[in-house]
């Protein structure tokens, strides 16, 4: 690169008393647009892609949130038994204690967007798993004829219930959002 610049700066005289060939600037100018557009082309592709990959990323963010708290996504509410078996008494004690105890699963899952990714796995099976179990226990339970009896363990079942989700809802602290 040095032996190039002090040739031409040894025969310096030789260069500038030479005129370009004719067309040598319009030729200069076609070969300049031509090395300028797939700069251009290229940076307006390097944009595009940057922002169709924020736009990504954000519905991303937002399909992320909607299934963090949205408790739907634990199992509907837990039914209440409608079969002929179960008096206006069970279905109303049922119906409160469910009631109590979607609040405290609403309440879980809108903490649980504020733990790690490995916290809301777990607990969102640890949730669906009482939720299966319980919807199980109030089928079975609605059948009993013995509707005392039956009402006595559905109060039991669902405090103990109600009790375990006050304890995951103490363990993962205190949301000023939630």
């Amino acid at each position: 690169m040095d032996n190039i610049r002090k040739k031409i700066e040894g025969d310096r005289d030789l260069f500038d008393d030479k005129e370009p060939s004719l067309g040598h600037a319009g030729r200069f100018e076609a070969l300049l647009k031509k090395q300028v557009k797939p700069e251009a082309k290229r940076a307006k592709r390097v944009k595009l892609i940057s922002i169709f990959s924020v736009a990504a990323s954000i519905a991303v963010l937002i399909a992320v949130a909607i299934r963090v708290y949205t408790p739907g996504d634990i199992g509907d509410s837990i039914p209440v038994p409608t079969e002929i078996n179960a008096s206006d008494e069970f279905r109303t004690t049922n119906s409160f204690y469910n009631q109590q105890m979607e609040e405290k699963i609403a309440d879980i899952m809108c903490k649980l967007a504020y733990t790690d990714s490995e916290n809301q796995e777990r607990l969102t099976k640890d949730i669906q798993r009482i939720v299966a179990s319980n919807e199980d226990f109030v089928k079975e339970i609605a059948s009993n004829e013995d509707q005392e009896m039956a009402i006595h363990y559905l109060v039991k079942h669902y405090k103990t219930n109600i009790n375990v989700l006050e304890n995951i809802d103490e363990k993962l602290g205190k949301h000023t959002k939630c």
